[in-house]
């Protein structure tokens, strides 16, 4: 396994336009100890041609010795909206193209990202379950006759439970999908045991991210987050928290997982000293559980 770095982590700044897309890059490859990056389309500037700027991208990840380990894509194939939908899909096929001029082996997807009020109220998401399922065929298989893997994330509110994902690997039955693994998602959104949901879902990672949180069962200060009656979180450096990372990382490691774990958050404080002792932090952990 290695350890890398999600362009994610450098949110803040990107969407405030404190940094670009290359100057992360730069950072990640020149003052990390990262081998990997993962680049979002989010950030690629939608005015401009987006397989142009993968070629941009992929010369400077070259120059500064860093491969791309996963192109992640904004999706929702759980709109109930039949064109928005198509349109979706057919986007998502069309960057399967970009990640290979970015040397990725594998996209990310999100199931879905907004579903109508009255759907969610009523409780009824099991319905979209198909639908989406359905759409993500479609890109899987079009991904496989370009030798790229497919990831749907634990991601959200609603379709990033445990049972949703692996119904999700089961519906879209193909072997080049599964699940862009985020182990605290599980815990911190859902309340599940992240790291048993890991043992599970282990055989169908494509691609795995990873963060952490400091975990308490009262609330220290204000900016402590309750994510459920009586429990409190605050986003920390990864391996230096509560969120069992190197129990994940064994776990992943022991089911045969060789694949990336990238690095999707620099925990509090600076953005960069975050994420470099953070990539820091995740080799050591790899290290150890092999």
């Amino acid at each position: 396994m290695n350890a890398g770095v999600s362009c994610y982590c450098f949110n803040k700044l990107l969407t405030g336009g404190e940094a670009t897309l290359h100057g992360v890059i730069e950072f990640v490859g020149k003052e990390t100890e990262s081998e990997y990056f993962e680049p979002l389309t989010r950030f690629f500037d939608p005015e401009k041609d987006e397989n142009e700027q993968a070629r941009e991208a992929r010369k400077l990840l070259d120059d500064v010795g860093l491969k791309a380990s996963c192109y992640t894509l904004d999706s929702n194939f759980g709109t109930p909206d039949d064109a928005a939908r198509r349109e979706c899909i057919d986007r998502c096929i069309r960057r399967i193209e970009t990640a290979q001029i970015l040397g990725a082996p594998a996209i990310r997807l999100d199931p879905c990202t907004s579903l109508p009020k009255e759907v969610v109220e009523k409780g009824n998401l099991d319905d979209f379950l198909p639908r989406i399922a359905e759409g993500m065929r479609e890109v899987a298989d079009a991904a496989a006759k370009a030798g790229v893997d497919v990831g749907a994330e634990n991601h959200g509110r609603m379709f990033g439970g445990y049972r949703h994902v692996a119904e999700m690997i089961r519906l879209v039955d193909r072997p080049n999908f599964g699940v862009n693994i985020d182990p605290t998602n599980f815990r911190i959104v859902f309340g599940e045991d992240h790291v048993e949901n890991t043992r599970k879902l282990a055989p169908h990672v494509k691609h795995a991210h990873q963060k952490d949180y400091h975990i308490r069962k009262d609330q220290p200060s204000e900016d402590w987050r309750e994510v459920r009656p009586g429990e409190f979180v605050k986003p920390c450096v990864v391996g230096e928290g509560d969120g069992r990372v190197k129990e994940c990382v064994q776990v992943l490691h022991d089911a045969g997982y060789q694949g990336v774990i990238a690095l999707e958050t620099p925990g509090g404080g600076d953005i960069h000293e975050g994420v470099a002792r953070g990539v820091a932090n995740l080799r050591r952990i790899i290290a150890g559980c092999e």
